[in-house]
């Protein structure tokens, strides 16, 4: 589903931005403060988490979102979805929105651009922690664990506290978003799949803006060169955020936008 949001947050719009376009990578390269007040590098892509950021708490997205990221694009700056959700869902979603970055898919763990999948994380020891975790405690997995390849995600209302303990002596992360609970190997998480998305483009994670609400955008959050936090993100994903938008969701991106003269 998709729905109207109220359209941008004021009248008053920031300051412009001198731009310059280079013929090497048809870029726009912004020669501006960052969010924080310090001189920052040019913004080369956009990353947005998906649930909770560009959707509401039922996962209806808003048009106005998807209309401000056109426009980012327009400018030329192309913008990449980075979602906990499978790759078919997320690729989907990228190809119909008209978004033109590399698709980070299942919290960092796939990356597709042009048609070729990187597998960034394996999945083995987080299917096994599952099966033993069955044995213990009632669970449920998503509906579309029938396609996600390099993590288990279970049902928000499971017992999260019971899984922590229940696989305390299994080599395997557990990372609770508003929801799903994840089951990953180490080390994979949004940021590495973010990563190979800097690589496969060519750019440096300081050239990247990123916008997300939950505990498994931090590492994004905290390590690309501009980040915003909307106003309905965790305590731990505003703390990594380099700003937090008074905003909710899509309304939240769109601000953020503003204030980095993307939009």
């Amino acid at each position: 589903m998709i729905k109207d949001a109220s359209d941008y947050i004021s009248n008053r719009r920031p300051r412009p931005v001198p731009t310059v376009k280079t013929a090497r990578d048809n870029a726009f390269i912004h020669s501006r403060v960052g969010l924080r007040g310090d001189l920052k590098m040019a913004i080369k892509a956009v990353v947005v988490d998906v649930d909770g950021t560009l959707t509401d708490m039922n996962k209806v997205m808003f048009t106005s979102g998807i209309e401000a990221l056109r426009k980012v694009q327009e400018r030329g700056v192309p913008v990449s979805l980075a979602s906990g959700n499978v790759l078919p869902v997320a690729y989907g979603l990228s190809t119909y929105l008209g978004l033109k970055g590399p698709i980070v898919a299942e919290n960092g763990g796939v990356v597709s651009y042009q048609e070729r999948i990187y597998q960034v994380a394996e999945g083995v020891v987080p299917e096994r922690a599952y099966e033993h975790l069955r044995t213990r405690m009632p669970v449920e997995r998503l509906f579309t664990d029938n396609w996600r390849r390099t993590e288990v995600a279970l049902k928000r209302s499971v017992d999260l506290e019971r899984v922590r303990e229940e696989l305390k002596d299994w080599d395997v992360t557990i990372e609770a978003t508003g929801f799903a609970i994840h089951i990953m190997d180490p080390g994979h998480g949004k940021l590495a799949g973010v990563k190979k998305m800097a690589e496969i483009s060519g750019i440096d994670l300081t050239e990247i803006a990123a916008f997300g609400d939950s505990d498994n955008d931090v590492g994004v959050l905290r390590e690309c060169g501009e980040s915003v936090a909307v106003g309905n993100a965790s305590p731990a994903a505003k703390a990594a955020a380099r700003y937090v938008s008074p905003f909710n969701h899509a309304d939240g991106v769109i601000d953020g936008l503003r204030r980095l003269g993307l939009i």
